[in-house]
């Protein structure tokens, strides 16, 4: 096969109608989203648009009312405890340092499954207790970017493009952006013990240790100074397995920039998150110069629609019946999860030590 017909050959490239979840024989399902900030918000909005049933709301503040909230789904019911119904889905959207004690109460109502928003904690140690808990493999760990299309076709072609000589990540915005409307230094990023860049980021962490393999150590060097937060803004990471691996995470850079870069002894794969494309690259020996060939993947601009995959992935992994099938994606399971919090949880040792730091979970 030459590099050319990679993607046509590729069985992740084919066409994916837009999430909905259908033909579940009649039966009715339901989910509740815990915490209702922006992002408790967005999966209150998809899963309504993908078909849930029945949805309730359930805020962290008692007493808060929805009715001048109209990023929030009219039909979703407003609770302040857990409905005696059976229920499909949770899903933790609360603040970092309450996701622990959150999804333990959740996992005592028995959900079909739970997806607990990223990262899993502040601290991988502090995620033992669900690590132990009897039904842990009913949670999955938000990672949006695994239902990217891009990625996976990236990760359907990796292993056809040879060995893995090396590989350069990165992920860059500017905290200021994120919320105009707020002052990002009174926000959860700015705090230094559940915020800063390696947790917010911790998305581009998960997926390329889905692709190229977990670290077992590193080195690494955090920044600070240019927003003026308690928490790091800036975080170079490098390990080399299988080879030299060098995330750089940051946001204090204007021009948003998110992607990887992978060499291999026959070429390289290249998938561009802001541009929704990835590129095959390899020597041309007739001319001397580069061939390259790519594909765009216009759906995963849209971030609705990718979180919409990734609901509907988790409801049939626990038994619904019903949709286009998501067999191309695979939900970060809670061990997948907690790893990346526990790279995290090394690189600001590695940064302080100054040394190579192994990652401990």
């Amino acid at each position: 096969m030459t590099f050319t017909s990679y993607f046509d050959g590729s069985s992740a490239a084919g066409s994916l109608p837009l999430p909905r979840l259908e033909g579940t024989g009649g039966r009715k399902t339901s989910a509740l989203v815990r915490g209702t900030g922006s992002i408790g918000a967005r999966h209150l909005r998809v899963l309504q648009q993908l078909g849930v049933d029945k949805l309730y709301a359930w805020p962290v503040r008692p007493g808060t009312s929805l009715g001048e909230r109209p990023d929030i789904p009219a039909t979703a019911e407003l609770v302040e405890a857990y409905p005696d119904a059976p229920l499909d889905l949770v899903v933790v959207a609360t603040d970092t340092r309450r996701h622990i004690g959150d999804t333990l109460e959740a996992l005592g109502h028995a959900p079909g499954a739970v997806l607990l928003e990223k990262p899993v904690a502040p601290a991988a140690a502090d995620a033992r207790v669900l690590l132990d808990h009897p039904r842990a493999d009913t949670i999955s760990v938000s990672a949006p970017l695994r239902f990217h299309q891009g990625f996976a076709v990236a990760a359907e072609l990796l292993p056809r493009l040879g060995r893995v000589t090396s590989a350069q990540l990165a992920s860059q915005s500017w905290l200021p952006s994120w919320r105009p409307n707020r002052d990002f230094r009174s926000s959860y990023s700015a705090r230094k013990e559940d915020g800063g860049v390696l947790r917010d980021l911790v998305h581009d962490i998960d997926y390329p240790t889905m692709l190229l393999g977990a670290p077992t150590e590193l080195h690494s060097v955090l920044g600070s100074g240019i927003l003026g937060i308690e928490a790091e803004e800036s975080a170079d990471i490098l390990w080399d397995s299988p080879a030299a691996v060098h995330l750089r995470l940051d946001y204090v850079t204007p021009v948003k920039t998110r992607n990887i870069r992978v060499a291999t002894d026959e070429g390289a794969l290249v998938w561009d998150v802001v541009r929704n494309r990835v590129a095959l690259e390899w020597p041309d020996a007739e001319s001397g110069s580069t061939g390259s060939v790519e594909a765009v993947f216009g759906d995963d601009a849209d971030v609705d629609t990718v979180l919409a995959r990734q609901s509907l992935s988790i409801l049939q992994r626990a038994g619904i019946d019903g949709g286009t099938t998501m067999d191309r994606f695979r939900p970060a399971s809670l061990a997948e999860g907690v790893a990346s919090v526990a790279i995290c949880d090394a690189a600001r040792t590695a940064s302080a030590s100054g040394k190579a730091e192994k990652v401990v979970w």
